[in-house]
């Protein structure tokens, strides 16, 4: 007895799946050959780890080490110490203590003009203080 074409017909997806599944086996290489780089390329997720990866080491990384440079030029500021603003100013220390967030400045040469700024607005410390006393004792 033969089979009816409504069993074939609704059968039909299900014979294609299992020859497609027969096919592909007979295609398929043995798991054994392939190398260790090549399961690594063909993971999908080796694409938007090694673009986090460029990014951190871009940006993240001189970022972090310019921020603990600017941490410790802000905890080294002392009294005497020569400095430029972000404005531009150049002036020497008169006063900082260590847990206010203003700094006084001396922005003339004998000291009778004054101005208040915070210490994030300080770029850099240049050179060397004017008042502080020389080792060189080689008169």
């Amino acid at each position: 007895m033969l089979p009816s074409s409504d069993l074939f017909l609704t059968d039909l997806p299900r014979q294609a799946n299992l020859l497609a599944i027969q096919l592909l086996a007979q295609d398929a290489a043995p798991a054994g050959e392939s190398s260790i780089l090549q399961r690594i390329l063909e993971n999908p997720l080796i694409l938007p780890v090694g673009v986090v990866a460029i990014f951190y080491v871009t940006y993240f990384g001189p970022e972090r080490r310019r921020r603990a440079e600017e941490a410790k030029m802000m905890s080294s500021m002392a009294k005497n110490d020569r400095v430029v603003t972000i404005g531009g100013i150049h002036g020497t220390i008169v006063s900082a203590a260590p847990d206010s967030e203003t700094v006084t400045l001396k922005i003339d040469e004998n000291g009778s003009t004054r101005i208040k700024v915070n210490r994030s607005a300080i770029v850099k410390i240049v050179g060397e203080p004017k008042n502080k006393p020389d080792n060189d004792s080689s008169d």
